[in-house]
């Protein structure tokens, strides 16, 4: 069901929601769209937003597209912040950052990469972000008062922002709502971080406190919710999924003369998601049927792990196929994604990591191209892509299922037909998806 919003709501009666956030546009990848999306449709269900951002953040990507999402009737807050980054950069001098890329790699990292990460996984709890806290509980406890904030939402990761939430929901006594976009104690991120010991130990002190003060945690997934619940016996913790926007389609238009048989992934590809099998089954279809080499293009976008690249750059069959590029834009991520034939969703192995649903996937879904999953068959990502049937969920050693899809795919694509069954998905719109959100708003915010 669509829901209709009332066209025109008095300004004065709509209530107010903060939200706290360390990514916001001109910031890139896939944790901004989430609060960007719910800002956009809040006001046409009664509720006022408020963005709280770091003004000189050191994120890793950049999007200056995004800023056009941004409606010129938000209020903005940009609130200066200090990151250990640039100290870091000033006394190892070092030209980039320290990303979350290095850090999952197994190979190439130097003494200083790896003394960095120790210090990043076990002096910054819960994040480097930590030092924004206290500065921004100052300003904003004088800011929730003069403006008769009604509901503040803090969300992570980055988790320490959930620590201004706690410290907000003390001072000023308003509603708080603890939004978890991936987990936190539970992120296997942190394994690869090397977080053990007192450090995991103190993880896990701080989100148990924020389960505790907070008055509703929201997450991303089921599979947060059952890891939450399971561990701290939260009862109000709600699920609101990520979704997809229509309108991030317009003026992108699909080529219907499609020249290639495109097979995409867009975004990190590191060694916790190398699907091996994946590259054998494209050779051996390059072996067995000529025609299959020379349409193959294998788009790779984003950042990819150099062992992945040396793989395929290695291979006599995918060398000349491989199409890899740096971060492009989200409009253009999405013109690849119309014109692709079929679109990787690759799946880290790791049981933690079947607590999360890409973001990516719901843009497959709004495409209505066919989804080659790589990662463990039993997961949410599996129950989505069977009820919208836009493809499947492969264990990574399934290699005739994934050869077999490849090969159906490929034939319908000499055949012109590149679409697929369109199944239900129409409930993770965006605008949908609000909706929801606003019903959970409206609850809390008259409760006592």
């Amino acid at each position: 069901m669509i829901y209709l919003a009332i066209a025109v709501i008095d300004q004065m009666a709509l209530k107010k929601i903060l939200i706290i956030t360390y990514y916001w546009p001109p910031s890139g990848g896939g944790g901004v769209q989430r609060w960007l999306k719910f800002a956009k449709y809040l006001p046409e269900f009664g509720w006022e937003p408020i963005v709280f951002t770091p003004e000189n953040p050191e994120f890793d990507l950049k999007d200056d597209s995004l800023t056009k999402e941004v409606s010129p009737e938000l209020e903005v807050i940009r609130f200066p912040i200090w990151e250990p980054f640039g100290f870091y950069k000033k006394i190892f001098k070092k030209g980039g950052k320290l990303k979350q890329g290095i850090v999952i790699e197994k190979t190439k990292m130097s003494l200083i990469d790896r003394l960095s990460v120790w210090i990043r996984a076990n002096l910054f709890i819960p994040d480097p972000r930590r030092f924004w806290v206290k500065p921004s509980v100052e300003f904003l406890v004088p800011f929730i008062h003069q403006h008769n904030i009604d509901v503040v939402v803090t969300t992570g990761p980055p988790h320490s922002m959930h620590l201004i939430g706690k410290s907000l929901k003390k001072k000023c006594q308003v509603k708080w709502v603890a939004d978890f976009r991936d987990p936190w104690s539970d992120w296997d991120i942190l394994e690869k971080l090397g977080v053990k010991g007192i450090a995991l130990s103190i993880h896990r002190k701080l989100e148990r406190n924020v389960l505790g003060v907070s008055d509703l945690v929201l997450v991303a997934s089921k599979g947060i919710r059952r890891s939450l619940m399971a561990k701290y016996d939260k009862t109000e913790v709600r699920v609101v999924t990520n979704g997809y926007d229509t309108d991030d389609l317009k003026g992108i238009y699909a080529d219907t003369n499609e020249k290639k048989f495109r097979i995409t992934h867009m975004g990190l590809l590191n060694e916790l998601r190398n699907p091996e099998t994946l590259w054998d089954c494209l050779e051996e279809i390059c072996d067995e049927r000529p025609d299959f080499q020379s349409d193959l293009e294998l788009v790779l976008a984003g950042m990819v792990s150099s062992s992945i690249l040396d793989r395929i750059q290695s291979s006599q069959q995918l060398s000349h196929t491989l199409n890899h590029l740096d971060y492009i834009s989200h409009q253009e991520v999405l013109e690849y994604y119309l014109n692709s034939s079929v679109l990787l969703l690759l799946l880290n192995q790791t049981d933690t990591a079947q607590l999360i649903i890409p973001g990516k996937l719901f843009e497959y879904l709004m495409v209505n191209k066919p989804v080659l999953a790589i990662g463990k068959r039993e997961s949410e990502v599996q129950e989505i892509l069977s009820e919208t049937e836009a493809g499947e969920v492969f264990n990574g050693d399934d290699r005739d299922q994934i050869k077999q899809m490849i090969l159906i795919a490929y034939d319908r694509f000499r055949n012109g037909d590149i679409s697929r069954s369109s199944g239900n998905a129409e409930k993770y719109l965006r605008k949908n998806l609000t909706h929801e959100l606003v019903s959970i708003l409206d609850q809390l915010s008259l409760s006592k």
